[in-house]
């Protein structure tokens, strides 16, 4: 078995980690600076939110405006429409609204004990997750991720699921083999104990 190197994603400064601190990131509430996303994650949350607006689109409003030909169903049509339509002006506006926000929004820190990521538009969420806690990590990719070269990290433990998305595929995988390893560090303490 080979040598392993214990490489900390909190640390900017380790070989290979490109998700370096910004000056402009936010602090926690110990001070540390919250890891931003990768960039291309923006493009991501785009595309998706495009998608589900497709769907909108293709689900209530084509059989609306069918619909809408018939005699039967003309009177009640215009009250319909006139939701569709508002929501669906709400779904054209968050495309181009809601990534950018959600994005600057979005932090994570990774210490020796915990993970803590911060998220949300306009109700921020922070949770924090003992390192001791970590059941197990998953990296994993959907079809506009994997084009992007961008990942998500799930972090599961007994009382849920976490995630850390919009991570560049080199930055996943250093952040997974360093919980992984920073895990096993802290059962052997325990063990000890």
């Amino acid at each position: 078995m080979g040598s392993q190197e214990n490489i900390d994603p909190s640390n900017a400064n380790n070989e290979g980690y490109e998700n370096s601190i910004d000056s402009n990131a936010n602090n926690n509430l110990t001070g540390e600076y919250f890891q931003k996303l990768d960039p291309r994650i923006i493009k991501s949350w785009k595309i998706s939110r495009w998608i589900r607006f497709g769907f909108f689109f293709l689900i209530l409003g084509i059989p609306t405006l069918i619909l809408g030909q018939q005699d039967f169903f003309a009177e009640i049509a215009i009250y319909i429409l006139t939701f569709e339509a508002l929501f669906g002006a709400y779904l054209i506006i968050t495309p181009f609204l809601y990534p950018l926000i959600e994005y600057r929004q979005w932090g994570y820190v990774i210490t020796e004990d915990r993970v803590e990521i911060k998220h949300g538009i306009f109700f921020i969420q922070a949770t924090i997750i003992p390192i001791i806690r970590i059941q197990h990590v998953t990296i994993a990719q959907g079809p506009i991720n994997r084009k992007l070269g961008i990942s998500t990290i799930t972090i599961n433990t007994a009382s849920g699921v976490f995630k850390i998305e919009g991570l560049s595929d080199e930055n996943a995988k250093v952040i997974a083999q360093s919980l992984k390893s920073k895990l096993l560090i802290r059962m052997k303490q325990q063990q000890k104990v």
